[in-house]
């Protein structure tokens, strides 16, 4: 079936995204920690010069992230940074022309088909397989207002719990929930989510109240897994 046009949302700088990336016929994408960490340091090697992680989640057959695009400044100097061999075609299309939408869209787009064919490879190379590894086109629905921003940042946290990984999702590791309230700065903006919920001690007991309202209505962005 087609991916709906809803999910897949145009990139545009200094915007919240929630991106999901499901796997093709239930292939497993984690299968140890290792998997797990790999995946992290792959999907910050090819997003980090160009959108921050405000929060993730890993399950077995697909995982979530709400980001937040960086601005057009920061990612022209952060492009300015990489060795000539590392400017990819696309990027090189939009520091030229930076008011173009068309181009840094397929920028950010480029990036995140990359990680995935990355993660596809390390995927196959590990377990001795072939062939096609994540779902085309990757999902993505832009994130309109902070009421959105907040319920995208929840359901992300607790989507292992809802999925019936754990009894709660305060204890799945594989998730940025307890990172968040370690003050985590290398893999996500825990500082910036930290101040969006305004303390801590707001963060806890808003995921508290969504999580239990949730599991008694619909879920906020359910399409999405």
């Amino acid at each position: 079936m087609p991916t709906s046009i809803n999910l897949k949302a145009q990139f545009y700088p200094n915007e919240f995204y929630h991106i999901v990336c499901k796997s093709i016929d239930g292939v497993l994408l984690f299968n140890d920690d290792t998997d797990n960490q790999i995946f992290n340091q792959r999907f910050k090697k090819f997003s980090g010069d160009f959108f921050d992680i405000w929060s993730y989640c890993h399950i077995p057959n697909h995982t979530h992230h709400v980001i937040k695009i960086k601005s057009i400044d920061a990612i022209n100097e952060c492009i300015e940074k990489l060795p000539a061999l590392n400017v990819s075609v696309a990027m090189q299309a939009f520091y030229i022309d930076n008011e173009n939408t068309i181009l840094f869209n397929s920028m950010i787009s480029r990036q995140m088909n990359s990680f995935l064919v990355s993660y596809a490879n390390y995927i196959n190379n590990k377990y001795n397989r072939k062939g096609g590894v994540f779902q085309k086109p990757f999902k993505r629905i832009k994130i309109e207002n902070d009421a959105h921003l907040q319920q995208a940042i929840i359901y992300t946290n607790a989507n292992a719990q809802k999925h019936g990984m754990v009894a709660d999702y305060k204890d799945y590791k594989y998730s940025s929930y307890i990172q968040t309230l370690q003050n985590d700065q290398y893999y996500i903006d825990s500082k910036s989510v930290i101040h969006f919920f305004y303390g801590i001690e707001n963060f806890l007991s808003i995921h508290d109240l969504q999580v239990a309202y949730f599991y008694q209505h619909n879920w906020p962005d359910s399409k999405l897994e």
